[in-house]
């Protein structure tokens, strides 16, 4: 993977997508079919599941219209992992809310195959 500010870049978008299709897409783009995504609080596995979990942040965080996520461009990786900073901020103002970080592991096709994501 040759630009991982790039990659960051469309993972974020991914959850500020409006249009269901357009995120399950995003998500086949992405993810390994097989893979996993933690949270302090959640794991999921698979598309499927994936797809669940990434809706249910939009609807409760940017679908209102008053968060959306913005990614920072510090992304930077080595052997088949990567890791960067994402920040939900107030649309209204643009006013940073939350902080966090995401590190994965990639797969040879470069899908992620895992995916921690930290809140700060």
């Amino acid at each position: 993977m040759t630009d991982l500010n790039d990659f960051a870049a469309r993972y974020i978008a991914m959850w500020n997508e409006p249009d269901t299709e357009l995120r399950r897409k995003a998500i086949g783009e992405l993810f390994a079919p097989d893979a996993a995504h933690y949270t302090p609080a959640q794991e999921v596995h698979g598309h499927d599941e994936l797809q669940e979990r990434v809706t249910t942040a939009y609807e409760k965080w940017v679908k209102p219209g008053v968060f959306a996520f913005r990614v920072v461009l510090n992304a930077n990786g080595h052997h088949d992992s990567v890791r960067f900073n994402w920040e939900m901020y107030r649309v209204a103002d643009g006013s940073t809310d939350s902080r966090g970080f995401d590190f994965m592991t990639l797969n040879e096709q470069g899908l992620i195959v895992t995916d921690y994501q930290f809140v700060d």
